[in-house]
């Protein structure tokens, strides 16, 4: 049973900018449901709309009829003069709780997030990791039944991150959902249940953890060259443009990602005849171990779209698209 079923959700600003557009797919009971995308992916947008922060543009939010939601976003500011347990005192007032019965609530929050020795600190004194584990016990204090995280792990080191998961694990159970946004999917991975790739506004895969752990692994090759790497980096972008890769330079250095699908000895014949078309001369070529990018994530698009690799055609139709852009 579902406790949101997004339907056909679009979102587009004053400015004309689409933030969203068509977005469909349910949130069920007990689903730890991880968003991933690159920064301006939309992210944020979709997680203020399911939580009732903003309005769409079209489509529609249909919720349970006992939704109870929390939320928390890495751009709250929380009030640094207050004192710890007098925030949360203020969140519970906020929520109608009964107080003071609901002490034990906040207690117990405090405790899970080791912040119970801190409650007569004003929140200034705290660190930025204890303030972000404030913020998040803030979102749970009602009990909802949906919990929206925007970014909870956004400028943590991997310590926290890791300490911050677990916290969360305390609180996961087949009566609580979750929606959890981040830029690394590395993040959260390892406390999904299920992973939604969202780029240019777009959800370009759902599936569940297991499903999308088969297809995220890539080949990586990187290459340092010399020569006329202007031209080299144009031919990487038609086939990025192809859904076939994606790479990153950084001065002579290529880092050049292919799909899973890809036979490792083809990526590297690919770049081979590429590098040798060029006539460029290459210092470093090596295989790199494969690793989960978000700022890659359309690759997966085209690698649940497309099948066996022919690499062969595609450096014919770069040459055949460049050999008429040159007799215009």
């Amino acid at each position: 049973m579902s406790v949101v079923e997004i339907r056909d959700l679009t979102k587009i600003y004053s400015n004309s900018q689409i933030a969203l557009n068509d977005i469909n797919f349910k949130i069920l009971e007990g689903e730890i449901l991880g968003i991933a995308g690159p920064i301006n992916s939309g992210k944020s947008s979709l997680l203020k709309i399911i939580a009732k922060r903003d309005k769409p543009t079209s489509g529609q939010l249909v919720y349970s009829e006992s939704i109870n939601l929390g939320y928390f976003s890495a751009t709250t500011i929380l009030p640094q003069k207050t004192r710890v347990f007098e925030f949360l005192v203020t969140v519970a007032k906020m929520h109608n709780l009964d107080l003071p019965n609901d002490y034990s609530k906040i207690i117990k929050l405090l405790t899970a997030f080791e912040l119970n020795e801190l409650s007569n600190y004003k929140i200034v004194e705290l660190s930025f990791f204890q303030q972000r584990s404030l913020a998040i016990s803030a979102a749970l204090i009602a009990n909802p039944n949906l919990l929206i995280l925007d970014e909870p792990f956004l400028n943590l080191d991997n310590h926290h991150v890791e300490k911050l998961t677990n916290f969360l694990k305390l609180f996961f159970n087949r009566n609580l959902s979750c929606v959890i946004a981040a830029v690394n999917l590395d993040q959260i991975e390892p406390i999904a249940t299920s992973v939604g790739l969202l780029f240019a506004g777009n959800i370009i895969h759902k599936s569940d953890i297991l499903t999308f752990s088969r297809l995220a692994g890539r080949n990586i090759i990187e290459i340092m060259a010399t020569g006329n790497l202007a031209k080299f980096e144009e031919r990487l972008s038609f086939l990025e443009l192809q859904k076939e890769l994606a790479f990153e330079r950084n001065g002579s250095i290529f880092r050049v990602t292919f799909f899973q699908s890809r036979e490792l000895e083809d990526c590297f014949f690919l770049l081979s005849d590429l590098i040798k078309r060029l006539g460029l001369s290459v210092s470093n070529m090596s295989s790199v171990a494969a690793s989960v990018d978000i700022q890659l994530v359309d690759l997966v698009q085209g690698r649940l779209q497309l099948g066996k690799p022919h690499f062969q055609s595609l450096l014919d139709n770069i040459d055949a698209l460049e050999n008429s852009l040159d007799n215009e």
